[in-house]
């Protein structure tokens, strides 16, 4: 069905479509901030638009990896600070150690590699272990059971606790751990008695090293369960340890005692003159007793030059010489048949204090500390946390893009970082028994800092320069977007007063379009 509409009518109905369409562009300006919404708006405006938000949309995405690398140095920069932190330590633990210094001590050392928890190989029921201090008290060990069922660790907790002047304790070296006999207050001696099985000793490899006796020789020690003969049999002497002097007689005994008339003169240990002397035939072994009974801080022993074969020695147990004066019978200078003296009417002889042995375990202990530092920093290296697995510390680079057209990216080079390797921490804290050692050490770590001071710098460079190439961008990103929203942005002030004109102007045409419509009404009412 047609509506006929007068001319009024039709008027009003145009005016309102006008402002409604008007109010929806106003509407929609008002609500978006733009006034181009595509090219058909105005063509150019809307294509520099577009070019500088995409231009800003590629520095915002240049500037997200150039974070991501940025981070990645900032990283790099806290693990190489760490591995600082751990060679300054390092270097702490050196100084110490060269301060602490070696304590002068009395110890005999295997050479084979034996930890507590290590068996005593071949030891079975009835072989045993004695060691005598110079002091008199004997610890002997007795293995009870079958082979290689007791391990070194209870014979040193045994000897330990038998507060005999003698300790056992395991040192650190570089393959493994060793076996240190040690005197409690560090100056007096002991011996490892003949009456230790050669079975035992055995298992340390004949490591130990007398100053007094020379190196271990089976024979110096009974084999298995037999037990020791006595003077003029098989008897083993064992090792001795100590830094005092000693002299023995020039020659082997020939027979089992002393000739009446024999007497021998020496320096005790305060340096005064004291005499043996005997005027009745005497067996060696009174001899040695009634010597040692004087309490001269000299000791009387036997000694062995081979089996089977020996001498009557004395031995200084304060740590200096020892002196033979003169004799008498069997130790005349001249006609004794043991003199002291190889040549014939010398009678003085002399036995010069030997040097004993460096206790270093404070600097081993420091040493293993040490070695355990430098597995920390390789550990701080490889766990470097890292862009997309590039680890600069492993010898991984990267490239960094710092524009949006991809030109001229910068490339950072990683650097293969290791203890062994360019830090050169080459010197084993295991090693650490002489001065010389740890003073490489020291100049390792200090050289170590100085490497990792370099690469903090040269990082430091890459990570300063890409910082301000990605603050530009984000400067440029910024203005891009705004000169961007810009040249499309509505007056939004100008635009609300639009709404408000147009909505009065609807208003009006409404009403205008209501009047016409009554008086359309009431012509027709008088009509008809």
């Amino acid at each position: 069905m047609s509506v006929v509409f007068n001319a009024a009518t039709a008027a009003n109905v145009n005016i309102l479509q006008t402002t409604n369409r008007l109010f929806q562009i106003s509407q929609k300006r008002v609500a978006t901030g733009k006034a181009i919404f595509g090219a058909a708006d105005d063509a150019t405006k809307y294509t520099m638009s577009e070019t500088m938000l995409s231009r800003s949309d590629n520095l915002n995405r240049v500037n997200n990896n150039i974070s991501t690398a940025l981070k990645t140095l900032e990283s790099t920069d806290l693990a190489l600070k760490q591995v600082r932190n751990l060679l300054q330590q390092m270097n702490t633990m050196a100084s110490d150690a060269l301060n602490a210094g070696s304590t002068p001590t009395i110890q005999a050392t295997s050479t084979a590699n034996i930890a507590d928890t290590t068996t005593v190989n071949g030891a079975s029921t009835g072989h045993r272990l004695s060691i005598t201090s110079d002091n008199g008290k004997n610890f002997t060990y007795t293995f009870n059971g079958a082979v290689n069922t007791t391990t070194w660790g209870q014979v040193a907790q045994a000897l330990n606790n038998a507060n005999i002047g003698v300790s056992m304790r395991f040192q650190v070296n570089g393959t493994g751990s060793v076996i240190v006999l040690e005197a409690t207050d560090g100056k007096t001696g002991f011996t490892v008695d003949g009456a230790s099985s050669q079975q035992v000793i055995d298992d340390m490899s004949a490591g130990i090293n007398s100053g007094y006796d020379g190196t271990y020789a089976a024979s110096r020690f009974v084999n298995g369960t037999s037990a020791p003969t006595g003077f003029g049999g098989s008897n083993p002497m064992g090792l001795r340890f100590g830094t005092g002097g000693a002299v023995s007689t020039a020659s082997t005994f020939a027979g089992s005692s002393v000739a009446a008339g024999s007497s021998l003169t020496f320096l005790g240990s305060d340096g005064v003159a004291r005499t043996w002397a005997t005027t009745t035939v005497k067996n060696l072994d009174s001899v040695i007793a009634e010597i040692n009974a004087m309490n001269a801080g000299v000791r009387a022993e036997f000694v062995q030059s081979a089996a089977g074969q020996f001498r009557l020695a004395v031995r200084n147990l304060s740590g200096n010489a020892v002196t033979v004066l003169n004799g008498t019978g069997t130790f005349d200078s001249v006609s004794g048949t043991a003199r002291f003296n190889a040549a014939s009417g010398i009678p003085v002889v002399q036995g010069n204090p030997i040097l004993g042995a460096s206790n270093d375990a404070r600097r081993l202990e420091l040493g293993q500390q040490y070695e355990a530092y430098k597995t920390e920093i390789t550990n701080v290296i490889q766990n470097n946390v890292v862009q997309a697995g590039r680890n600069l510390l492993q010898g991984q680079g990267m490239s960094v893009i710092l524009n949006e057209f991809a030109a001229n990216p910068i490339a950072i080079n990683g650097v293969n970082t290791t203890v062994l390797g360019n830090l050169s921490l080459t010197t084993v804290g295991t090693t650490w028994t002489t001065n010389g050692n740890i003073q490489n050490s020291l100049g390792e770590t200090q050289t170590a800092m100085t490497v990792i001071n370099q690469l903090q710098a040269q990082f430091g460079n890459y990570s300063s320069f890409i910082e301000d190439r990605y603050e530009i961008n984000k400067e440029f990103s910024t203005n891009m977007k705004t000169l961007g929203d810009d040249l499309v942005a509505s007056d939004v002030a100008e635009e609300s007063a639009k709404l408000t004109a147009l909505q009065t102007q609807q208003q009006f045409a409404v009403q205008a379009f209501t009047a016409g419509a009554q008086n359309s009404q009431n012509l027709l009412r008088l009509l008809g």
